[in-house]
């Protein structure tokens, strides 16, 4: 792989770094800081995914009038920004803020940055391009929440954010020197681009593959942010944890995710996209239930490890579906179509998993949640196997 693809994938590292920063903060922060409910948890936890799920789209057609490189500055200076509010952040009102413009900047980035890394990659090499960023991805998730955990544990909070903002800084400072591409000069107006690519959602819901990419992003969601992120280290509280340790979990879970992701190359040849996306939501839900029946130390080291290791692989193997579905000319737009629904999932799920904690207790709540999400996985995974009923049979047919 080139110098190109490396820079992206570490510039993305670094983007997931702060993003694994906010996922262990916001909850911790807000609840122990600034007195949040367990329904304000829920709003806050959702608010990034609102603006991003308003914006990835549109945000594609920019991205390719602009130049993906342009685009990720814009991307880069608002995750500044949004640090820079954390760090001052004195209210729910101001965190909530902070998180609005951080969704802004998560919208514009992940498009553009998974856009990119397709295009400077060799021929025949998008799986090993995906495989490498999104790996670069789970270390920096990974190194988050410990960077997080320790820094909260021995200087507060204030320390936990000011790495945030400094880790902000070094991620502009690396994209100013990523080498733009060459943007094509665009015949029709930006609105008109922006329409184009909202307008070609239907058809993108008309491919089964595709289809099932999004459900496994959106139902992925649920247990990254929401019912296995803010509400499980919540919940690791409530059985006496402490938050140092809760950082921990969350950085085994991404550790093994990682580890899935770095493997997904291989993977392939063996067990098809569609089975890949369609087993993680059930997968990743049985591991947590056992871990809210369950939650004895051995048990919860196995939980997450099992759950990060099937969530893994969504990001390289939707990223991979949409882009071998998509032409040079719509690239960023089917990759954000397929991303865009893991913001809908960090909307939604947040919501309503602080409603069923609300109607019965933390643990509850969260294991009707999970039941709940593996309840819709059974509608991808119908999907997959139909479709590998369908080339089977043509297959059996070419062969005859």
């Amino acid at each position: 792989m080139n110098r190109n693809v490396w820079m992206a994938s570490l510039i993305a590292g670094l983007f997931a770094f702060a993003l694994n920063i906010g996922v262990f903060l916001v909850p911790t922060f807000s609840t122990d800081m600034l007195g949040a409910t367990d329904a304000q948890v829920g709003l806050l936890v959702a608010a990034p995914g609102i603006l991003a799920m308003l914006l990835m789209l549109p945000s594609a057609p920019i991205s390719n009038r602009l130049g993906r490189r342009r685009v990720m500055l814009f991307s880069t200076s608002t995750s500044v920004v949004a640090a820079a509010l954390f760090l001052t952040a004195r209210s729910f009102q101001h965190l909530l803020a902070a998180q609005i413009v951080f969704g802004a900047s998560n919208a514009f980035f992940w498009p553009s940055n998974l856009a990119y890394s397709c295009e400077v990659a060799e021929p025949g090499a998008v799986s090993q391009a995906q495989a490498a960023n999104t790996a670069a991805q789970g270390v920096g998730l990974v190194l988050g929440p410990i960077v997080a955990g320790i820094l909260a544990q021995r200087t507060g909070y204030q320390g936990a954010l000011w790495a945030w903002l400094a880790c902000a800084l070094a991620n502009l400072g690396l994209v100013r020197y990523l080498q733009p591409l060459p943007v094509r000069a665009q015949e029709e107006r930006l609105g008109s681009a922006i329409a184009r690519s909202l307008q070609m959602i239907p058809s993108m819901c008309h491919n089964t593959k595709l289809v099932i990419a999004m459900l496994s992003q959106l139902l992925a969601a649920a247990f990254v942010i929401s019912i296995g992120g803010a509400f499980f280290i919540l919940f690791l509280q409530d059985v006496g944890y402490t938050a140092m340790l809760a950082s921990l979990m969350l950085s085994l879970r991404e550790l093994f995710g990682t580890i899935s992701r770095a493997m997904y190359a291989n993977m392939r040849r063996h067990i098809s996209n569609q089975m890949i996306l369609s087993l993680v939501p059930l997968i990743a839900g049985a591991a947590l239930l056992v871990g809210f029946a369950y939650p004895t130390l051995p048990v919860l080291l196995v939980v997450v490890a099992v759950e990060g290791f099937a969530l893994g692989l969504t990001a390289p193997a939707g990223n991979t579906e949409a882009s071998e579905h998509a032409s040079e000319e719509n690239l960023a737009e089917h990759i954000a179509a397929v991303v865009v629904m893991f913001q809908v999932g960090t909307v939604v799920f947040p919501t309503i998993t602080g409603l069923l904690i609300r109607k019965t207790n933390r643990g509850y709540g969260l294991m009707a949640a999970t039941l709940l999400v593996m309840l819709i996985s059974i509608w991808p995974l119908m999907l997959s196997l139909r479709g590998s009923k369908k080339s089977a049979g043509s297959q059996h047919l070419s062969d005859s």
